[in-house]
């Protein structure tokens, strides 16, 4: 479970997971200060967080060698019908292109890309008193 809190400055909000916790906000255009990560910027970083992994988790099952995994990811709202995460993914070290092309097509399929493949639903669980 995470939980968002308000703070005192405007739109800041300190979200956790009761062991870790960052700070989301809006833009400036929006009132708020830019500082922290914008809620879709969250999207982004769950999705790219889990390709990460997922990637890495792949390579140490093949037993393959590498350096660093750096993920991008940027969500494409443009199109009013639909939410587009195009993504990139970069392993560094010795690897051939026909062992990255397999260990990104292993990838592809993440568990968070999974879970937002789903119908979603969206249920307010608020107790009004």
């Amino acid at each position: 479970m995470v939980i968002s809190r308000s703070g005192s400055d405007t739109y800041v909000t300190r979200v956790t997971n009761g062991i870790d916790e960052i700070y989301s906000d809006t833009s400036e255009d929006k009132g708020g200060s830019g500082k922290h990560f914008r809620p879709h910027e969250l999207l982004e970083a769950g999705y790219a967080s889990c390709l990460n992994i997922t990637t890495r988790m792949v390579l140490d099952s093949m037993s393959l060698s590498y350096g660093a995994v750096t993920v991008n990811v940027k969500l494409d709202r443009s199109d009013p019908a639909k939410s587009v995460f195009k993504y990139q993914i970069e392993i560094e070290g010795l690897l051939d292109e026909e062992i990255k092309r397999t260990v990104l097509k292993k990838v592809a399929n993440c568990p968070v890309k999974r879970t937002l493949s789903k119908q979603l639903e969206f249920m307010d669980e608020t107790n009004i008193v």
